[in-house]
């Protein structure tokens, strides 16, 4: 009943890594309800107990990962993590309940399976699944950073140009090229494409390219820190985008968001809305 999604760089393999720790976090639960002797387990033997608590958590914990996978993919709830969590946890419970009931039948026996017995079984899966996915959130959780910052912290008026009137009808910002150090660790076929995005995910950092996208081992704050303030801005807790990539600036659902080169959505937190506004991103 646990978690999230990933992919592979030459040096982070990000799906596996978080594979691994939602399986263990679910074989940790497995062995704490076995000693429990939840459910009224505790009358058999612990080694039976406990491979009756690993039969049903440990498919849980993978079936969690593939939803996770599929919501992040999806990222419709990007931003609105505990929305996300109480999704998770739903779409995990409601198969993994009757995997539940069928191990529940094959190591005690529970005799007819009545609609009492299944509302009984979903919802003691169902709270399980909240605090697995919960703890497994809270295992991937990023650097927790000001929505607002660019990086480096700069005074916002550091960030507008002196006004020079032959200037002043500026030509429109190009995609910036890859620090060294970001385009280093990517594919050698990235490493010469412009930079159209930065994503945070987990610990690493998905960088979105004109030739595609892959994954680094890096902070956020690191990587805004080797960007240009000109070349774009830290437009979300998440996200960094370069100004040269926006195509619109608008709100959906409630929500700002950018549209990027090659139809890539950003939201945008509401702290940094205003001041895209006014440095005049459309």
């Amino acid at each position: 009943m646990n978690l999230p999604a990933f992919h592979a760089s030459p040096n982070a393999h990000p799906l596996r890594a978080r594979a691994l720790r939602g399986l263990g976090i679910g074989l940790a639960a497995a062995v704490v309800l076995a000693v429990l002797g939840a459910m009224n387990t505790g009358q058999a033997a612990f080694g039976y107990r406990l491979l009756y608590w690993a039969s049903v958590i440990l498919p849980g914990s993978l079936l969690g990962i593939a939803v996770q996978t599929a919501v992040s993919a999806w990222g419709g709830l990007a931003g609105r993590r505990w929305i996300e969590i109480l999704v998770v946890a739903l779409l995990v419970s409601v198969p993994h309940t009757f995997m539940v009931i069928v191990a529940t039948a094959l190591f005690f026996g529970i005799g007819a399976i009545t609609p009492g017995v299944v509302a009984f079984f979903g919802l003691t899966v169902l709270m399980v699944a909240l605090v697995l996915t919960t703890i497994n959130f809270l295992a991937a959780s990023p650097e927790a950073e000001p929505p607002h910052a660019f990086g480096p912290e700069v005074p916002a008026a550091a960030q507008i140009s002196a006004p020079e009137p032959e200037a002043a009808p500026a030509t429109e910002p190009k995609l910036p090229v890859l620090p060294e150090l970001i385009a280093e660790k990517l594919p050698v076929r990235l490493r010469q494409a412009r930079l159209i995005a930065i994503e945070a995910e987990d610990h690493y950092l998905r960088v979105h390219t004109e030739a595609g996208s892959d994954l680094v081992l890096m902070r956020m704050t690191d990587a805004c820190a080797l960007l240009p303030e000109a070349a774009g801005a830290r437009v979300h807790r998440s996200w960094w985008a370069a100004r040269g990539a926006v195509e619109a600036l608008a709100r959906r659902e409630g929500k700002a968001a950018l549209t990027l080169q090659g139809g890539l959505t950003v939201p945008v937190s509401r702290a940094m809305l205003a001041s895209l506004r006014e440095q005049g991103w459309s």
